[in-house]
């Protein structure tokens, strides 16, 4: 599966992914506006909020901000949180106005999800939602139209 890789640099580790971290699950998200992929992690990047995430995936490609190995601050669950501390982050495109292009980003999400699943050896029970931390109704859009959906659009 193609990932293009626009790494958060080594001297913003301290504000964005401070923790070496062994992933256990992964966490969905959705982004809450329209911009792509590649202009979500270049966001995240530039800025200086703590506020973090490993994958933006939109309807036509994933792009990786936050080396697996690395913490990301987007469960809303605080620095010591499970979700913070232990969950690899994948957010979702195109969220705001919905539509055909987010309906793309989010096929493109489950699968993506798939393939980290079967690659780590793990389930289904190892795909969360933002709100399982934090109680954000998060990934908004996603949970809209159904979480069960979503989930089975990872299983096939």
């Amino acid at each position: 599966m193609k990932v293009v890789q626009n790494l958060v640099p080594a001297n913003k580790y301290s504000i964005k992914c401070p923790y070496p971290m062994d992933a256990e699950f992964i966490v969905v998200h959705n982004t809450y506006n329209d911009a792509s992929a590649r202009n979500e992690v270049q966001y995240m990047i530039n800025n200086n909020s703590s506020t973090s995430f490993h994958y933006a995936i939109d309807d036509k490609e994933i792009v990786q901000g936050i080396p697996e190995n690395r913490n990301a601050f987007h469960a809303g669950d605080g620095g010591n949180g499970k979700g913070n501390r232990k969950g690899l982050s994948v957010e979702i495109c195109y969220s705001k106005s919905g539509g055909q292009k987010f309906i793309e980003a989010e096929k493109l999400a489950a699968k993506f999800i798939a393939f980290k699943l079967n690659e780590k050896g793990w389930d289904l029970s190892k795909v969360k939602k933002h709100q399982d931390f934090s109680g954000k109704y998060c990934p908004h859009r996603t949970l809209d139209l159904g979480w069960d959906r979503f989930l089975k659009m990872i299983q096939a």
